[in-house]
């Protein structure tokens, strides 16, 4: 239930329904709540890397392989994370990142890619993403065209990147490990130094040797027994302090309105309500509910280290955030 619409918006956009799973307090998927999930129609698990921290990948591929089920990792915010030494997004299935402004490295503003090691996948997803084109035949469009009048095997969509995103994405990558990660890693140990045992903070995120955080954001999750206030008190006075900081991301996707009021395509609502499809009494997110997700709402701040920054910046942000615990100490 944790993240991004878009990641539970795909679902439906494939004519399917997403059932929403709780997290843990690392801020990814709950391997141990998964199987209570798991209907005959299940057909997949997918896992969102939250903040660049990596799930838990050793339980859910075991419950995936157990039930016959695809294993997709939206990797949006954990470009060159690790799971037992395999890359985000290799780990699955299929691996999708975003390369829109905010990520690890932007391709011009909007972006993304697909991964994948099931050859057969791959040249579906080339497909897709080309108008449903017959790009097996390894041949331009105008050439094939004029080979062959029809030549769409399947329905697509236009999601080509332009070339000058492409050249944009392609030399972001070429400095990915030596400055953009090597950054993100260095800033999230300076961290991690000044708040592991500090006075008001509960939990630091995930970065262990199975589990490589590639640190989008850096997530904390304060001490309410400690501190006389929620996360968003926090957040107003790190603000104040000129500290740039976020609270947390959408933690229950079920509350948006186009679940609440199952709005989906065309006059009936596809999926949602198409009764050829599936029963509509069955689909009610009024159920849902993600109690861990829900808490960290109140509870999670985050901090950032883009590697354009300096260690100043971060030294910075250590100060404040340290300055506004202090205030708020019961």
């Amino acid at each position: 239930s944790y993240s991004f619409i878009a990641s539970s918006f795909a679902i439906v956009q494939a004519g399917a329904i997403p059932v929403f799973c709780d997290v843990t307090e690392d801020h990814t998927i709950d391997p141990a709540m998964i199987e209570g999930l798991i209907s005959p129609r299940t057909k997949g698990i997918v896992v969102v890397h939250l903040y660049g921290v990596i799930a838990d990948m050793g339980p859910i591929l075991s419950i995936a392989k157990k039930h016959n089920l695809k294993v997709i990792e939206d990797c949006a915010q954990c470009f060159g994370g690790e799971y037992n030494g395999i890359k985000s997004g290799l780990i699955g299935d299929v691996g999708c990142f975003s390369f829109c402004q905010s990520k690890h490295f932007t391709t011009g503003g909007e972006g993304g890619m697909v991964v994948t090691n099931d050859e057969e996948l791959g040249w579906e997803c080339r497909s897709f993403r080309d108008h449903g084109y017959d790009v097996r035949k390894r041949m331009s469009m105008l050439a094939l065209e004029e080979k062959l009048p029809y030549i769409h095997t399947r329905v697509g969509f236009n999601y080509r990147l332009t070339e000058i995103q492409s050249i944009i994405g392609i030399n972001e990558l070429k400095r990915f490990d030596s400055w953009n990660l090597a950054r993100r890693l260095e800033y999230a140990a300076m961290y991690d130094n000044a708040f592991t045992g500090f006075k008001g903070i509960y939990k630091l995120p995930v970065n262990t040797a199975e589990r490589k955080n590639s640190y989008w954001w850096y997530p904390i999750i304060i001490d309410l027994d400690v501190l006389d206030c929620k996360a968003d008190v926090i957040l107003r006075d790190l603000m104040a302090e000129k500290i740039p900081c976020y609270g947390i991301q959408w933690p229950e996707a079920y509350e948006e309105n186009a679940y609440k009021n199952l709005r989906g395509f065309g006059t009936v609502q596809f999926p949602f309500k198409s009764t050829e499809y599936t029963n509509p009494e069955t689909v009610d997110y009024s159920k849902s509910h993600c109690p861990v997700a829900h808490k960290l709402r109140f509870e999670t701040v985050c901090l950032f280290l883009h590697p354009s920054w300096e260690k100043v910046h971060i030294e910075r942000c250590i100060e404040g955030m340290k300055t506004v615990l202090h205030k708020h100490y019961k």
